[in-house]
């Protein structure tokens, strides 16, 4: 992923971004408050410099992801599930991951709205896309949540439905990201 201005295919990172910065609002808990915003945003600029596959900081460390996940999880237990990763040559070590799939829904659902808002319809690619990319990853943190979290590797991966949705996008309609160039980290 580039920092700046520029032209890509919408991936995981990229919808993560969006839902990052545009959480989604639930009737039944409050709503988000510029306190919660800005810590959502911290979380959308270390995807942006990071990308889509992110650890968690080992022991006590705490990163924005972890942060925004916390804030989800003070919400309503358990809606962003906590998640590892089996490492090693057989797998037998595993190491906490920042699973990205609540905040990749969040943005998905935010295009999708701003695809109707544009009078895209059902029958369009795109819609179809967006909302079949919606299905899966609700499905796939249906199964996080129902094993409490658990190891990504054993879930289905949601890439292949983010390459289709982007091939759509760009077969009907420009899509661009504008992102401010972010300051190196220190060294």
């Amino acid at each position: 992923m580039t920092d700046g201005f520029a032209g890509f295919r919408i991936g995981i990172a990229e919808l993560a971004i969006l839902g990052l910065l545009f959480p989604a609002e639930c009737e039944d808990l409050p709503v988000w408050s510029v306190e919660d915003r800005a810590i959502f945003r911290r979380a959308a600029d270390l995807v942006a410099r990071k990308g889509d596959d992110l650890f968690v900081p080992p022991g006590d460390g705490q990163d924005a992801l972890a942060e925004a996940q916390w804030e989800a999880n003070a919400r309503a237990s358990g809606w962003w599930p906590f998640t590892w990763v089996k490492t090693g040559l057989d797998g037998d070590c595993s190491r906490q991951v920042h699973d990205l799939t609540l905040p990749l829904l969040w943005g998905t659902e935010w295009l999708l709205v701003e695809l109707e808002r544009r009078r895209f319809t059902y029958a369009d690619p795109a819609i179809r896309a967006a909302s079949d990319l919606i299905r899966q990853a609700k499905s796939r943190l249906d199964v996080l949540r129902e094993h409490e979290g658990g190891f990504v590797n054993d879930v289905p991966d949601l890439r292949d439905v983010c390459e289709r949705l982007s091939d759509t996008l760009q077969g009907c309609c420009p899509v661009l990201m504008a992102w401010p160039v972010l300051e190196p980290e220190p060294a």
